[in-house]
Parts: C-alpha cells; structure tokens; sequence
C-alpha cells in the first residue's frame, strides 16, 4: 500500500501546512508593524504601495557569520530591542533591518536600498495617491521570484537535466506543476489543452509541416509555385506515387541521377540513388528527389551542415539561429554517381548514423580534421580560400526563413487553436535541426528539418557544441517572466467568477500585467487589460529575449528595413491561393488514400471473419467440463460391459492349420538362418573393427548385456585378461 496516496497522509500534510501557515502569521504579527511589513512586501515582490518604508538589507557574507548559541541569542535579543527584526514571505534567506518608520497617515515618499547576490539596487517607493508606471527600457524588469521548474522525464538526454539543474531549474516529474517540459517527440493535443499559462514545452503543434519529409516537400513545391524566383532553396522534389508521371518525364528529358528517400524516415535509412526510375513500383510511397552531383567539398570529403534553430514565437515570427554547430562528413572520397558507385552510401550519405559504421570515420579533436566538425573550423576554411562567409550565412539565413515561412499559415492556426489564454509568455518554443547542403557555387539547399535532433554527446565536438546551445536556449527563453503563484490565483478567481455569475453576465478575465497597474478598490470588480498592456507583455519578452541572446543571432525578424519588407509578401500566401486547394497531385493523391483505406478495411475485415471462425471451432472443439465428464463416464461403463463376439470353431482350427503350414515352409528353407548369418559376415568382414571399438567401450562402461558375452565370449574372454582387441582384426 501506497502511504502517500492514503487520506491520512494527505490529512497530516494539511495539518501540518496549517501549522506552518499560523506560526509563520504570528511572527509576523510580532515582528514589524502592518506598514512596515507591507512595504517589505512591496518591495521584494516589486510592486507598488501606498505606505512605503525605506528598508536596509545587509548581505551577510559566511566569514561574518556567528556560530556560537550564545551569539546568536545576543544578535536575536538586539534585533528585537532596535527594531524588531522579521522575515517578509518573499525574502526568505535575506535579513534585513528598519532604518526609518513611516506614519501610515504621511504622504511622504520613502526611499531605502536592497542589496542581492553582492549587487545594491535602489528602492524608491512614491507617496500615496503616486502610482508610476515603468517604460519597456527600464533595468529592473519583472522576473518570478519563485523558482523555476522543469521536466526532463521524456527525454532520453541526461545532459539537458544536469545543464538544467546548473542553471537553477528544480528538476520534477510531469505530474507536477512544471514550468518547461522538455519532450523527445511530439506531445499529444491534450497536453497542449492542459496547459496553465506560466508552462512552456519544447515542440510547437504543427511543425510536423516541415519536420516530415513529405510533408515539407508539398509546402516548399506549392510556395515554388507560388514564388517561382524566390523558392529555388531546394533540389527538384517529386512526391511518389502522386508525382510519379511528372517524375518520369522529367527522367526522359534530363539525363540525371536520382536520389530516393522514405517519406517518413529519418538516420538515413531507406535512402538510395539510381539512374533508371522505372525500376520503383507505381504504388510505393517515396520522396524523389535530383540529386546534387557537384557538392561543396572539403578534402575531397562531401559534407553537411546541421544549423541549428530556435523559434520562441509564430504570432509574431521569431527565428534565432545559434552561430556554432556541425558539419557531418562522409567517409569514403566523393566521386560523381555511376552504376557501380551508386551503393556506396558512406560516400553518398552525410549522415552520422550511417558514417559512423565506417571502419575509416575519424575521431579528431582538432578543428581541421575528423569526420565531424565546427562550424567556426568550416568558416576558416572558407576565408582561407577567399569565400565571402558573411553572405554565405546571409544566403542560409534566408533558405531558414523561406522554410518556416512556407508552414507558417499552420502553426500560427494551430497555435492559437491549442493556447487560446496564453497571454503572459509563448507557451512553445523548438530547437530545429536544418540540414544544409552546399554545391561548388556555395549556394545552399534545404535537405530536411529534425524536430528532435540528436544532443548526444559521444564525442568533444558534440560536448563542445551542445552543452552551450542548451544553455542559451533555457537562457533566452522567458520563463522567468511568467509568475506561477500570481497566475494561479488568477486562474482560480476567474473559475470561481465563472462558478458563481448570475445569469446574463460574462466571466471577467484578469490576465496577469507586466509591469504592474494600480489596484482597483475591494468593492469595484476588476476591468480587463487594456491593448497596450497586452503589447507591453510582449515586449518584455522581446527585451528579454535580445538581452539573452548568447551564442544565438536573430534573423527573423531582421533588423534591415529591405529584407523585413521583402519577407513581408510571403505572409499573404493564403490570400492568393488556398493551403488545401485542389491540384492533379492532390486528387491522385485522394485516389491512392481511398484505395488504400478500401484495401485496409478489406484485410481488417477478412481478418475478424477468420477470428469469428476461430471462436466458432472452439466452441465446438472445447465443451463444458461437465458435458467432458459425463462422455467420459459413459465410454468407461461401456468398456466394463464389453462381451466378445461368437467364435467358430471351424474357423479356429482352420487359422491353426494355416500357421503351422507358414511355420513349417520358413523352417524347411531355412529363411532365418541365411538372413542371420549374412548379416553376421558382413559385420565380421567389413567392419570388424568398429565392432571391436564398440564392444571395448560398452565393457569399460558396463553396459555389456548378457547376450554380448554370449554371441561374442572370445571378446569378452580377452577383454577380462587385459588385452586390447581395438587393434586387432
């Protein structure tokens, strides 16, 4: 039995928080007066108040610390006679003193200092009737100062809960009120649905559109379609079997070498080239792709680049691209695609799954070599051979942008679908990971998104990218602004307003505002927030997030005039053609899916006809032990009762007769005699001594039967004296 989920348990625990609740009111009530703890209050919670206190809070560094009870019993009793020291709910861990004591019935303004983590800030407090309001460019923003916490149980990487744990998240399970939850995949939509307002998790619904293989070609083929200047960021895409007539007239006309993906795979499994697409059937379901025979290369090694991405908004579009990461080499020297070479995927393939394999990958912990790579190793290669690396990355930047934008239209559908009452904080943000290649005139294409990529760390290089971009990444996003106590009171006094509203009236919303508005009065119910508020929300994420931005480099939106403008026309793709409008693919497309939802609901249903078959022979086959036990004791009483049939005399000694005659002829021709001695020749001259082996080992054993000795007593007479018959013939 489970103590923890028992009702005496669950009793103790409110007792006890009760307890604690009382003892911590009393040394309130017996510590500072009302104003003086509401200005404390106040203060550490960095709100504003109408009776202010200057307050002093002194660090105590450890070397000043007392140890001795008596001390500390002398400093307690001195505190108590100055000015009677006390703890405020929100500056547990800090002690502090009165300096000055303010009437509650003067209209003076209060001033005082706070000194945290060795740093003194300055607390100016306004007379009654003042309430300022802070600017979007003020130092001190709003941060909890609760602590965050964080869900790691669905992740396969130790390494993001230890960088985690180092930046100040308490780790929990996810049946706990968490601030991020970390997921190796995609969450279902009832995790979307179940989300408080102060939680993030990592995966945005929807990013499935560029993540799928599939997926990601129909988006980039219908903006080519719609932009056909601006979207040459990716190799000629056919989706089979849809496109499959499209494809083979592009195979007479262009004599190229295609490569062959599963639309759904991922580590570089299932992938193949050829030169003749009619040896793929007309029904399999594969992404065509032309294949880049002149790639970029580094000591005659093809590679990739893997980028990888942060989006912390769709509504508006943020992108953050990390400025370090990996580039993945192949194994084996490149060599333009032949028939013979086509099967050789380590000179091929990029991937780290597939190269990894290979006896000749090489582990190197310097920039210049090995099989995997920095991205700063690849930039000094560049400008060692005169390559412009600023518009290299410019061109990357914009192939990253161009990709999210073609699925934009979803995600920001989605997102608002699932958090319709996130107002305080984006409740997603992603790390992608864009797999660039590169051809000889450094241009780069898109080659396919990882929702999830890989934070394994088996190497120096992994470690060294790694560890920093899960740093940065928990760093740049705006946890800290989202207050889980404040927005949990709010959501319980809006369900209890939603409870108890009369009929004719509308639950009244207060979303939690950044910086904080002057309260309204007990009796007055509350307003809803204005749109600048709204809009200082979001900006103090977006201060946030460019004051944190590490290692990471915004892209979207750009700081450039030109290129936000530029951008600006692919937000209007739904306006000019439908997501879902029909095309010859997409009828194909509905053609196959029906064939194949007719095949499956045949096999499903030919499956249930065999089972109800099944169900029915052993309903015949088995019956009711009762019904067994009767049949059984109805054959036994029919046994005991058996009485022979008649017998005839005449025929008896006609069957006697017959036996003696058959008797008689074996004896009078000898048949027995000629069969055995025969059979005994033939064991005496042709294997006599495998006869000898045999008898020799039975007699060490004792296995040797009476019979033996009998048919062979010179064998056994020789094996009593000691002789060895194994030799002899």
């Amino acid at each position: 039995m489970n103590l923890k989920n028992s009702k005496f348990y669950k009793r103790i625990q409110e007792l006890r928080h009760f307890s604690k609740e009382k003892i911590r009111k009393d040394r309130e009530q017996r510590g500072l007066p009302v104003p003086v703890l509401r200005g404390v209050e106040m203060a550490l919670s960095e709100c504003h108040c109408k009776r202010e206190v200057e307050m002093e809070w002194p660090c105590i560094s450890p070397g000043h610390r007392e140890h001795t009870p008596r001390k500390k019993m002398a400093g307690i009793k001195e505190k108590k006679k100055s000015h009677g020291a006390a703890r405020s709910k929100g500056g547990q861990g800090m002690h502090f003193r009165a300096v000055k004591l303010v009437n509650p019935e003067d209209e003076v303004d209060a001033e005082g200092f706070i000194q945290l983590n060795n740093v003194r800030y300055r607390v100016s407090c306004p007379s009654k009737g003042e309430v300022p309001r802070k600017g979007i460019g003020d130092k001190l923003a709003f941060c909890s100062d609760s602590k965050s916490a964080i869900c790691v149980s669905n992740s396969r990487y130790a390494m993001i809960g230890r960088i985690s744990k180092s930046l100040g998240f308490k780790l929990v399970k996810e049946s706990k009120l968490w601030n991020i939850l970390w997921s190796d995949s995609f969450p279902g939509v009832e995790l979307f649905k179940n989300m408080k307002r102060f939680q993030q998790i990592n995966h945005f619904p929807g990013m499935i559109e560029i993540c799928r293989k599939d997926l990601l070609s129909r988006n980039l083929n219908r903006m080519l379609k719609l932009y056909p200047h601006d979207y040459k960021i990716f190799p000629k895409t056919w989706m089979l079997p849809a496109d499959y007539g499209d494809a083979m007239n592009y195979a007479l006309n262009h004599k190229r070498t295609f490569i062959l993906k599963p639309d759904s795979g991922a580590q570089g499994r299932g992938i193949w080239l050829t030169n003749d697409l009619k040896t793929i059937g007309a029904n399999e379901r594969l992404i065509c792709q032309t294949y880049i025979h002149r790639p970029l290369l580094i000591d005659g090694y093809k590679f990739d680049l893997r980028v990888y991405t942060l989006i912390t908004s769709v509504d508006p579009l943020r992108i953050y691209v990390y400025n370090e990461g990996l580039a993945r080499f192949a194994t084996n020297k490149y060599v333009e695609p032949t028939p013979n070479n086509a099967n050789d995927l380590y000179m091929h393939l990029t991937n780290y799954s597939v190269n990894k394999r290979n006896s000749q990958y090489d582990l190197c912990d310097n920039d210049d070599c090995g099989s995997k790579r920095k991205l700063s190793a690849i930039n000094n290669w560049m400008r060692r051979h005169n390559y412009d690396v600023a518009e290299f990355w410019s061109n990357v930047d914009d192939v990253i942008i161009k990709t999210v934008l073609s699925a934009w239209p979803v995600l920001k559908h989605n997102y608002h679908a699932c958090f319709p009452g996130h107002d305080t904080i984006q409740a997603c943000f992603e790390i992608l990971g864009f797999d660039i290649l590169v051809d000889w005139k450094l241009k780069p294409y898109i080659l396919e998104v990882n929702h999830s990529p890989s934070f394994h760390t088996n190497e120096q290089v992994d470690r060294e990218v790694k560890r920093p971009l899960i740093k940065d990444t928990l760093t740049l996003v705006s946890t800290v602004l989202a207050d889980k106590k404040q927005i949990m009171r709010e959501d319980r006094k809006r369900v209890k307003q939603r409870l108890l509203k009369t009929k004719g009236e509308t639950p009244i919303r207060q979303r939690s505002v950044v910086p904080p508005v002057k309260p309204s009065a007990a009796n007055e119910p509350p307003t809803a927030p204005e749109p600048e508020q709204e809009e200082g929300l979001l900006a103090h994420q977006i201060a946030w997030e460019e004051s944190h931005l590490g290692n990471f480099r915004k892209i979207m939106p750009p700081d450039d005039a030109t290129r936000c403008s530029y951008y600006c026309k692919f937000y209007s793709q739904t306006n000019q053609v439908s997501i879902f409008a029909e095309t010859a693919a997409s009828k194909k497309r509905e053609d196959l899916a029906r064939k194949m939802r007719l095949q499956i609901e045949e096999k499903r249903a030919k499956q249930e006809q065999m089972l109800l078959q099944a169900k029915t022979k052993r309903k015949r086959i088995i019956q009711p032990r009762i019904v067994r036990e009767k049949q059984r004791i109805q054959q036994y009483r029919l046994k005991e009762n058996w009485t022979p049939g008649f017998i005839s005399d005449a025929e008896e000694r006609l069957r006697n007769t017959w036996q003696h005659m058959r008797n008689e002829s074996i004896k009078n021709l000898k048949i027995t005699e000629n069969v055995s001695s025969n059979l005994i020749t033939i064991l005496v001259f042709c294997n006599c001594v495998f006869l000898f082996q045999i008898y020799s080992v039975l007699f060490e054993f004792g296995h040797l039967s009476n019979t033996d000795i009998s048919v062979f007593p010179n064998m056994y007479h020789n094996l009593q004296c000691g002789l060895d018959i194994r030799g002899s013939t």
